[in-house]
């Protein structure tokens, strides 16, 4: 009789917890989803200046919604106009080419937007700030700990140095961009997509590529309450020994850009927002104001920011890190046919085998063996390239 109630015990929570377990799923005003956001810069990098226009989309189902069709402008603080027009391949990108003698340390600019609704959208005045020359970018050989798992992997970890005492500014954000070589492991030679064919000579076009990616993190620093506009060895990305990026030759970009303290304030917000957020009942997320403005409706928000940068960059190449073992194979594994083509269908074609000069073998090479441009960038060797 005991064992009965046990099990009726036991039954009845079995059913009723899971029904008091609801996962939180905050409410959002359907008015806080459709937002306009806008992004982008005036630098003296470049002459070519670009803004992206687009609407907030839902949290849970972030997406890009670009907007096209407006009328967007910058202007400076000595009131000369630079319009801008969409890109014809990328919609709610928008571009203008301004003149070097107008991007000049010192100078304050601010972008105006008319949407096809009417919205007028405006930001304050930012002033570019000067920015010093890129110090030191290095490396050194260090364990990184997973903040989720636990788990400790073996990398590089890229540092920079700032050293600014040349310069008023003590603000600053730096973007990190990374290119590496990748090789696949066999040429295209032999394939068979109803019939086998024959590449003679083989085809070694695809065998070695160049990746090209902006990693997502953001680095900010002030040195406000520093007693010099120095800093060293502030931490940059980390590349792990697990994945191909070290195997052939790696490089990382950096941009040192200057900022306001006004933009610093955003970009420093946006940093923490994304990686100290920690889970939804840990802390909430924060509410990041731009300099952005509805111009006729005041209480609507703007996301984004507008701002006027000054840019440095460095580059630095690695190649054969030593006293680092990479821990990383190959995507590629053969298959063998053990059935021969009836395997094989329409949808696999075309489907490259293994071989020599003389002849194939009923081994199967999928892309990832014969086709670099099957992960991605390209397979023409980037100008900077060194090696």
């Amino acid at each position: 009789m005991y064992q009965i109630k046990i099990i009726r015990i036991f039954l009845i929570l079995w059913l009723v917890l899971p029904s008091c377990i609801t996962p939180y799923e905050p409410h959002i005003e359907s008015k806080d989803i459709y937002k306009y956001v806008v992004s982008g810069q005036v630098t003296d990098e470049s002459e070519h200046q670009t803004v992206s226009i687009s609407m907030a989309s839902p949290v849970n189902d972030p997406q890009y919604i670009p907007v096209s069709g407006c009328y967007a402008f910058i202007t400076d603080d000595k009131k000369h106009k630079f319009v801008m027009q969409e890109s014809d391949t990328e919609p709610g990108i928008y571009t203008v080419e301004i003149d070097g003698q107008y991007l000049i340390p010192g100078m304050a600019f601010k972008i105006d937007i008319i949407t096809p609704d009417g919205t007028r959208i405006e930001s304050d005045f930012d002033r570019m700030p000067q920015c010093p020359d890129v110090d030191d970018v290095y490396y050194e050989i260090t364990d990184n700990v997973s903040e989720v798992t636990g788990e400790v992997t073996q990398g590089i970890q890229f540092y920079i140095d700032l050293e600014a005492a040349n310069v008023n500014n003590r603000f600053y954000k730096w973007e990190v961009t990374e290119t590496w070589e990748n090789h696949v492991d066999y040429p295209r030679e032999w394939y068979y997509d109803g019939t086998v064919h024959h590449i003679y000579p083989p085809d070694y076009s695809r065998m070695v590529c160049w990746s090209t990616e902006k990693v997502k993190d953001i680095y900010t620093l002030s040195t406000e309450n520093l007693e010099e506009n120095r800093y060293e060895k502030y931490p940059l990305n980390f590349v792990s020994n697990l994945t191909s990026k070290l195997l052939y030759g790696y490089s990382l970009l950096v941009n040192q850009i200057s900022l306001s303290e006004e933009a610093y304030a955003y970009w420093d917000q946006m940093r923490i927002n994304s990686t100290e957020q920690g889970g939804l009942y840990e802390k909430q997320p924060l509410s990041i104001t731009g300099n952005l403005h509805n111009a006729l409706d005041p209480d609507q928000e703007v996301l984004g920011y507008f701002s006027a940068s000054s840019v440095k960059s460095k580059r630095i190449f690695v190649q054969h890190v030593e006293n680092l073992e990479i821990l990383f194979g190959s995507y590629c594994t053969p298959v063998l046919l053990k059935y021969g083509f009836r395997e094989l269908g329409p949808s696999d074609y075309p489907a490259f085998l293994m071989g020599d000069e003389d002849t194939y073998y009923m081994i199967l090479l999928s892309s990832d063996c014969v086709d670099c441009l099957y992960y991605g960038g390209t397979n023409i060797k980037p100008g900077f390239w060194p090696y």
